[in-house]
Parts: C-alpha cells; sequence; structure tokens
C-alpha cells in the first residue's frame, strides 16, 4: 500500500466517489477526508487507511445509530487536514453537491475503480439468463454525472455499463444505478477481483466468483 503520485491520487478519488466524502470547514484551512463503514467492514475501512496514511494520519472512532429502534455499530474515520484533500474538494464539490468532472474520471485506475465497487456495488442474478448482474449504485451523483462515468469507464477499461431505473418510493419516485453488461463480467472481474482478495471481508462482493459458503456472518447489502 505504499502509493505515490498519480496511484495514490486515483485512489483517493475512488474513495470520494464511493462512500467518502471532503470537509473544508474554513475558507483559509486545508480540508480533510472522512469516512464511515459498517462494523462488519472493519477491515475494509484499515485497508483504506493504509492508502490515506501516504498523505496524512488518520483516527478512527467506533459510531452507533439508531433507526426503527434498531442499533447499528461502525467506525468513523477522519484523517488531518491536507492541500491534496483541499485540491479535490474544490473538483468535487459545487454549490454543497457532490460532482465529478472530466479530470477526475480520467484519473480512475483499476484500483480506483475496485474501491468505487467495493463502496458502493453489489450483485444480483440476471432474470433470464441466471449470469451475476454488477451495479454500482452511483445515485448520489446526477444524471449528467452518471453518463461521465460511463464514458470513463468504456474509455479506459473498455467495459460497457448501462444506467438502470431503480425504483426508491412508494409514490413513484426513482433514481439510477449503474448497471454492468452481462458479456464485460469477465473483464470487469479481472480488473477488481487482485484488489478485493486483498481484503477478505469484501470478497463476497464477486458474486458466484466469490466460492463463499453460506455465512451468517456476512454482510450481504452494500
Amino acid at each position: 500500500m505504499n502509493l505515490k503520485g498519480t496511484e495514490l491520487k486515483s485512489a483517493i478519488i475512488g474513495m470520494v466517489i464511493g462512500d467518502g466524502c471532503l470537509t473544508k470547514r474554513w475558507e483559509n484551512g486545508n480540508a480533510n477526508f472522512q469516512m464511515t463503514h459498517c462494523e462488519k467492514q472493519y477491515e475494509y475501512m484499515l485497508w483504506k487507511q493504509k492508502i490515506l496514511d501516504n498523505v496524512t494520519g488518520s483516527i478512527i472512532c467506533p459510531t452507533t445509530r439508531t433507526i426503527s429502534g434498531k442499533t447499528y455499530k461502525g467506525f468513523h474515520l477522519s484523517t488531518n487536514r491536507h492541500p491534496l484533500f483541499t485540491k479535490l474538494h474544490k473538483r468535487f464539490y459545487h454549490d454543497k453537491h457532490k460532482v465529478v468532472d472530466e479530470y477526475l474520471v480520467k484519473m480512475i485506475t483499476p484500483l480506483a475503480l475496485a474501491i468505487i465497487y467495493m463502496d458502493d456495488g453489489t450483485f444480483g442474478k440476471h432474470h433470464t439468463n441466471g449470469k451475476d448482474s454488477f451495479f454500482i449504485c452511483s445515485n448520489n451523483f446526477d444524471y449528467a454525472n452518471q453518463l461521465l462515468i460511463i464514458k470513463s469507464f468504456k474509455i479506459k477499461f473498455s467495459l460497457e455499463w448501462n444506467l438502470n431505473k431503480s425504483q426508491v418510493g412508494k409514490d413513484g419516485t426513482y433514481n439510477y444505478r449503474l448497471r454492468l453488461s452481462n458479456r464485460f463480467n469477465d473483464d470487469f472481474l479481472e480488473i477488481i477481483k487482485p484488489y478485493i482478495l486483498e481484503v477478505p471481508c469484501m470478497i463476497y462482493k464477486l458474486g458466484s466468483n466469490a466460492n463463499l459458503s453460506n455465512d451468517s456472518d456476512i454482510v450481504r447489502p452494500v
């Protein structure tokens, strides 16, 4: 995890496109990076922390939140402030909304793609052929931004993704997420698998390629 230069910046870009965020509290100060993961993804957080250690130090604190009477445990990581995070904050945030641009998506490397999928990816079975269907829940970005991400994945990795409409409310509201065309499954797995195998708690996201037994301790949701 001794990353430098472009590879290090790309990994952080992948984290921000995924579950991470950049926070800048003062106009004359630098930004920092933050992320939260559930308790069972603590190992994944430590893996990411080793990448961030190449930039600056960070702390991890336990968190709890209660939803509908049920308590969920997790961990929150917050780095020290650094000029690199400030530079990325200027690109990622406009009018307090997270966005991407041509520079950011061009910076996505295989490592960054694996991070984006581990953060926001999920899988299911195709309703007709029974093959794995891989998704990236990119609905935190608007429609135009998602098209830009799709364009980048096509140019950089020769992977074809579609925008998949997903209903999110009983009132008929919906959003979009990225869905990989099934014929590119093997190519996609070849890119991300070496990185996912470094993080045992995330191997389940390889779908039928994970070769895992039924284990009630494995977290299935995104």
